[in-house]
């Protein structure tokens, strides 16, 4: 692999503030990261979530940014912004078109010195921040995590919760929350990131110019507890209702800056394969050990190893989910004996050259936007160094099979050894839905109309900015389109400066061409392509993808299915063989059917329990009429997923993976003609499929609301929509801008939503509307989690916000900001190479045209507050909504909605 970055441009100022400089000019885009030497561990006894509480309370304004302008600038700039909180490390981000990188570092440097906390907007707060945490709980494996860090860490501040308990988030002040921003928010303890489209040099004179005049402050220290070493193995146990069992182990591992931590990486590729590629699903990671040993013969569906490499003290951190019929404590012995084997026997050369290769360029792939690899550089910079980041792929190759082994040796001994188990009790699920009822409306949170600390930003003057919208990099003249000899479309994009190559082949095969008692057949079919073909076992893949570092895997959607490859450009040629050869020549064995099939099950089963995915699959049931292919869920249930058979699966392939409007999308380091003719060889004679299908309409329902209650939850999840139109109805743009407007329609734009539930009321934590472009009558949906005591008031609000829509123009100066939004977001959101494939997959299926990208800015510009409004009137009644929640049993009333 000869890929090796240019070393990171680093600077110190006067004051102190490092800033580190990487350029990544495939897209017009810039990342900016301020991270801040302060995490949960400097969180003080009775104020444990703090530091993340403060991360919140940083997005309330200052005197020169007033609260609601800062998200108002980055709308207006197309960008997005955040923040995140972890053990060790603060950080803020931006992602921004190129030209706007000075505004995000002014907006920066004025947050480091000049944030102000008001009372009454902390106390607005601790309900989202509650809110967040209690949505947290609702999954099992929080309260295993948090069991689990308060046994493994004894004294370290590392064993409270990033986010707090409940009872330190409800006391939290204002005054406790400036004492933390001023002690630890200075330059002496902050570092300054910058990756993307700007040359370094003009970044350091921007932070110098933004920066530099802002007092050191004194040094922080380090916490002052450390961690005593470990001396006998710790258990714990947590029993509440679930669905399944979980098992989760760690070891201790020394800190994040320790020669060892290459080593241990490897560890975890042999283990586990690599982390982060074992994340992208598919073929990665299932020539390592653990799936070798536990998930083929049965005793797991799923298996992880991975380090989590603190500043301090760290851990090694194993987990596993037993299959159906499997006791934790025989996982647990075949898991820690497959430990004890890595210890005592010396690690082959193939595999170990596997790992190896599979965490490298795992690493390669991470750094291919201009966020990610700000994070990485962000974070290795705190806890290990920014020269390890430089070093990275050289300390990787540097590590042997004896280094391995001797970190297997130190580390991983019983000793230094802690055990957590999850085993449910009780169950989790009423019979069915029923009729919610009209619950008392919660004391303290707030009445309709009242007059709010935050006013909307549409309200005051806007500021525009100056510079016009980048060029996306996905534009017209930069897209080779080919029709290859099957028939299907072809589109590739080079992008020279990405050191991978990304392939995307979608068909007409998702679940649409299933029957609902065949619910599931879709997704089993793609889950079971890379598990065999003709002449290659799903073992023999597994190695040679594996010892490649490649990703290969198939996905079924409600109308689509995709298979994908991501490698290195050397390997292309090879990778798309395998890639053809699972798509075209599956054998369907009868062991990995039966392994895939109790995996999808045990997935069901999670489903579930899962609040948020209830609530959003019980909507689409009443939604849809019984028969409609977009009614049924694609994750199949249990009767349907038991019943279906390899011939089944076999008829379903035979009938949909063909080139009929297949669309194939290209992305990286690649030349058109190179990929073009590997292609050709590839899928030479492929033929078949049965195209797009035909939707049918749907009458828009008559409306109302239904509950279904899930024991052991600490959250109400709320799913409301309607069953509107396709991508290429007339009204779907104004539809998909309205869903933007009014929740951000998956992308990070502050909405309506946001605006009024989470930082007027402060209702939830998460809310978001949805609007995606079908074939057919897609649903327009809202989606939030709330405290079960203020669920009425969070759908009365919901219900004023979406009269509103209906009622008035949306006002000149929000609708300017929103349009000025979508004209500079696609730079930001088409820049990683799988955004880039999937959107030039979407403007080809639907004849959007290549130009759609720089198109839609224009059209979008050309509607008109009243133009929205009758859309909104026509289509959006909330007489005809549907409402479904799910979670605790609502308190009993003597009248029901």
């Amino acid at each position: 692999m000869g890929y090796r970055f240019a070393p990171t441009r680093a600077a110190r100022l006067a004051n102190g503030l490092r800033v580190l400089v990487r350029e990544n000019r495939h897209a017009p885009v810039v990342a900016a990261m301020v991270w801040y030497g302060v995490g949960s561990r400097d969180d003080a006894p009775g104020q444990t979530g703090i530091s993340h509480f403060l991360e919140h309370m940083m997005f309330k304004g200052t005197p020169r940014f007033p609260y609601g302008a800062l998200e108002e600038g980055v709308k207006r700039r197309g960008g997005l912004w955040n923040a995140f909180t972890s053990y060790d490390y603060t950080a803020y981000f931006e992602v921004l078109p190129a030209q706007h990188l000075a505004w995000a570092l002014e907006v920066e440097a004025d947050r480091m010195t000049a944030m102000t906390f008001d009372p009454d907007l902390t106390v607005r707060e601790r309900g989202i921040i509650t809110s967040e945490r209690e949505g947290g709980e609702n999954q099992p494996s929080f309260w295993l995590q948090e069991a689990f860090m308060a046994t493994a860490y004894q004294v370290h501040p590392y064993r409270n919760p990033i986010i707090g308990s409940k009872a330190d988030i409800g006391a939290m002040t204002s005054d406790a929350l400036e004492a933390h921003y001023r002690r630890y928010y200075r330059p002496s303890n902050a570092t300054l990131v910058i990756v993307g489209d700007v040359a370094a040099d003009r970044a350091f004179a921007l932070a110098e110019r933004f920066f530099g005049s802002i007092p050191s402050g004194d040094p922080v220290p380090p916490p002052a507890v450390a961690e005593p070493e470990q001396a006998e193995e710790r258990r714990v146990t947590v029993r509440r209702p679930g669905p399944h069992p979980i098992l989760l182990a760690g070891y201790k591992i020394p800190e994040a800056s320790h020669p060892d931590q290459p080593a241990l990486m490897v560890l975890s590729g042999l283990l586990a394969g690599s982390p982060s590629l074992g994340s992208q699903g598919g073929t990665a990671g299932r020539s390592s050990r653990l799936y070798r040993k536990l998930v083929e013969p049965g005793l797991a569906v799923a298996a992880s190893a991975s380090p989590r490499a603190l500043q301090y003290a760290g851990l090694f951190l194993l987990s596993a989910t037993p299959a159906p019929g499997v006791a934790l404590d025989d996982l647990e012995a075949r898991l820690f004996a497959e430990v004890e084997a890595l210890r005592e026997r010396p690690v082959d050369e193939e595999e170990f050259a596997r790992a190896q290769k599979q965490v490298r360029t795992a690493y390669l792939y991470a750094l291919e936007s201009a966020m990610h690899q700000a994070v990485q550089l962000g974070s290795t910079a705190l806890t290990r160094g920014v020269e390890h980041f430089d070093r990275a792929l050289a300390e990787l190759e540097a590590v042997t099979p004896a280094d391995v082994q001797r970190v297997a040796r130190t580390y991983l001994q019983p000793r230094r050894r802690t055990v957590a188990r999850f085993e449910p009790v009780g169950r989790t699920a009423s019979a069915g839905a029923a009729p919610a009822p009209a619950g008392r409306r919660a004391e303290g949170a707030g009445e309709l109309g009242t007059t709010p600390a935050y006013q909307r930003p549409a309200s005051r003057p806007a500021e525009r900015p100056d510079a016009a919208p980048a060029r996306p990099v996905l534009s017209p003249e930069r897209v080779i389109r080919r029709t290859l000899s099957s028939g299907a479309a072809l589109l590739v994009l080079p992008a020279p400066s990405v050191p991978s190559v990304f392939v995307r082949v979608q068909m007409e095969a998702g679940a649409v061409w299933e029957t609902e008692a065949q619910a599931g057949l879709a997704q089993m079919v793609a889950a079971m392509l890379t598990r065999g073909s003709e002449g290659r076992s799903a073992a023999e893949l597994a190695v040679e993808t594996d010892a490649r570092g490649m990703v290969l895997r198939v996905d079924a959607g409600r109308e689509t299915a995709v298979a994908s490859l991501k490698c290195l450009p050397e390997d292309l040629e090879r990778g798309l063989e395998l890639l053809a050869g699972v798509v075209r020549r599956p054998t369907f064995p009868a062991d990995e059917l039966e392994r895939v099939r109790t995996q999808m099950l045990v997935a069901v089963r999670r489903a579930e329990d899962d609040t948020r995915t209830v609530a959003s699959r019980r909507l689409t049931e009443r939604l849809y009429p019984p028969g409609h292919p977009y009614r049924h869920a694609v994750q199949g249930t249990e009767a349907t997923l038991s019943a279906l058979t390899a011939r089944d699966l076999a008829a379903f392939h035979r009938a949909h993976y063909g080139p009929k409007d297949a669309v194939i999308t290209v992305v990286g380091d690649i030349d058109p003609e190179r990929v073009t003719a590997a292609l050709e060889a590839a899928l030479a004679g492929w033929s078949g499929g049965a195209g797009r299908p035909a939707i049918p309409a749907v009458p828009i329902p008559e409306g109302g609301r239904s509950h279904v209650t899930l024991a052991g939850k600490s959250q109400t999840d709320i799913a409301l929509g309607w069953p509107l139109v396709g991508r290429t109805h007339p009204d779907y743009l104004a539809l998909e801008v309205l869903a933007t407007l009014f929740g951000g329609n998956g992308t990070p734009v502050s909405s309506r939503l946001f605006r009024d539930v989470r930082e007027r009321y402060g209702v939830s934590y998460y809310q978001y509307a949805l609007f995606a472009g079908t074939s057919g009558p897609a649903p327009w949906t809202a989606h939030l989690g709330v405290n079960p005591a203020r669920l009425d008031f969070a759908v009365d609000v919901l219900l004023s916000e979406l009269r509103r829509l209906a009622s008035e123009p949306v006002p000149a100066a929000e609708l300017e900001a929103l349009q000025d939004f979508l004209a500079g977001y696609p730079a930001v959101q088409n820049e990683a190479p799988e955004r880039i494939a999937a959107r030039m997959a979407e403007m080809e299926r639907f004849g959007l045209g290549l130009d759609w990208v720089e198109r839609y800015p224009r059209e979008v510009a050309a509607l008109t507050g009243e133009k929205l409004q009758e859309v909104a009137a026509r289509y959006l009644r909330p007489d005809r909504l549907t409402i479904v929640t799910v979670g605790p049993a609502p308190e009993p009333t003597a009248s029901a909605d």
